[in-house]
Order: C-alpha cells, then structure tokens, then sequence
C-alpha cells in the first residue's frame, strides 16, 4: 500500500510532490490525538445526607400536592353545606306560609263544626238555621287542611349524603326534629282525613247536595239557596230526611272530626315554632 501511494505521489508535479510528503512526515512524527467527546460521569457513592435529602424533597412534594387537593375539596364542601343551607331556609319560610294558611282554613272548619254542634240541637229550625246548617256543612268538606311541607332541600340531603356537610351538630339535630315533626303529623293527617271521609258519608243521607256547585275559581264551592227553595217545594223538606237522630249523629262525627282537627292545629303550631328555631339557626351560620 505504501509503495502504491509513492507511486502515485510520484506522478504529482514536484513541488506539489514535495509538500505532500512533508506533511505526510510531519504527521508521523507530531501525531495529534482527537479524542471523542464522551460524557463523563460521576461514580462516587451518595452519602446518607444526599438520600435523606431526596427522600424529605419527594416526601413534601407528595404531601404538598395533597394538602393542595385536600383543600379544594374542602372549600368545594363549604360551598354545598352553604347553599344547602340556604335552601334549607327558604324551604322552612315556605312551610311557614303554608302551615299559617292551613291553620286559618282549620279554624274556619272547627268553628263551623261548632256552629253545626249548635245549631242541629235546637228543638226546631227555621230558614237561617236551615241555611247555616248548609253553608257550615259546605265549610267541612271544601276546606283543604292538609300542610304540604317543602322537601326539595331535605330530599337532596338525604338522597346526595348531604348531612355530612353540615358541621354544626345543632342544626342537624333541629333538622332531624323537625322532620320527626312533619312524620308525626301525617300520621296526625291520616286519621283525620277519615274522619273527613266520615262526614262525606253522612251528608250524602241528609243534605241535598245537588245544592253545592263550584266556580271557576279552584277549591271554591257555593250554596245555591234559590235551587233548595225550589227542592224544598217539590218535595216539602230541604233535607233528605227528618228523623233528628240522624242528624245528632251527623253532629256528632263533626265534633269528631273537629277535636281531630284542633289537634292538627296544634302539632301545626309547635312545627312552626320549631321552624322558627331552625331558621334563626342557620342564619347565625350563614353569617360566619
């Protein structure tokens, strides 16, 4: 190989000849070393500080990140319990106005069995006591006394786990009476409402109640006094029967049906009471 490249060195012009050969010389007696570009890395073992260190930098890192989310999802409950709250409230300012509006009508129904109580005990009656034995029997049966409470907030609780948002024990304790409250007068309600299908019963054997007609307005029923003068003179009574025994008995089952409903008054006066409560609960709560 050499020769072959003195050979060819050979045909070169000789100036051109020479300088090759001079740095072919210089080459063999001044090598340069090229080395590679390598990266060099260190070997020596870690101490026990350097590990610690690693390890309390990963650890805070770790804990940090969950103290972060331990956090959010704090601040995110805080905001439920909040507008759980709230609701509750607006919930309870509802049954108030409802329970005060089914009160009045309950106490238009007791004096009305009152009324009844008097009236069917005379010894005789004439056309205003005939009258008001209508009109007061109308006022037993066309009167809507049941309490429809709010439950959307309280369902939501139960349904989404809400009362484990709720931090303050008093509160979750005044909303478990209350609604130990509500489940006592329904049953308070149910036997009531089959003292009202009583009276239904009996004033269909003695009341023409052909009388009785509604209007447009909903729930609302009057008595047509010119339609039973003209029954009364068709069939010579204004009632379906004349016998007073049957008629004591019909006064009888609304005096029933009133001490039921005085009773229901009653239950509704405490629950409201008890809403009263509540609400200024969670007002001092909402204001923290």
């Amino acid at each position: 190989m050499k020769i072959k490249l003195l050979q060819k060195m050979q045909q070169l012009p000789p100036l051109l000849w020479h300088n090759q050969l001079k740095l072919i010389i210089s080459r063999n007696l001044n090598p340069t070393k090229h080395p590679m570009e390598v990266h060099h890395h260190s070997h020596h073992p870690k101490s026990w500080k350097e590990y610690v260190q690693e390890f309390l930098m990963l650890f805070f890192a770790v804990f940090l990140g969950f103290m972060a989310e331990y956090y959010l999802e704090y601040r995110a409950e805080r905001h439920k319990e909040h507008d759980y709250l709230v609701s509750m409230k607006e919930d309870l300012k509802a049954d108030l106005v409802e329970m005060k509006i089914k009160d009045s009508r309950m106490e238009e129904m007791v004096r009305a069995s009152n009324k009844l109580n008097e009236v069917i005990f005379k010894p005789a009656w004439n056309e205003a006591d005939i009258d008001s034995i209508y009109l007061n029997s109308l006022i037993m049966v066309s009167r809507v006394y049941n309490i429809d409470f709010s439950s959307g907030t309280i369902d939501q609780l139960r349904n989404a786990g809400g009362f484990r948002l709720i931090q303050n024990e008093q509160i979750v304790r005044k909303i478990s009476e209350y609604e130990k409250g509500k489940i006592t007068m329904k049953v308070q309600l149910e036997q009531l409402m089959d003292r009202g299908a009583n009276v239904h019963r009996i004033q269909n054997s003695l009341l023409e109640t052909t009388v009785f007609s509604t209007k447009e307005t909903i729930g609302k029923v009057v008595y047509d006094k010119v339609k039973l003068a003209q029954i009364k003179k068709q069939t010579g009574s204004a009632f379906l029967t004349s016998n007073k025994f049957v008629f004591h008995e019909y006064a009888n089952i609304t005096g029933t049906m009133s001490g039921y409903i005085s009773y229901y008054m009653i239950m509704s006066k405490m629950q409201q009471q008890q809403a009263k409560d509540l609400i200024k609960l969670l007002e001092q709560e909402l204001e923290h």
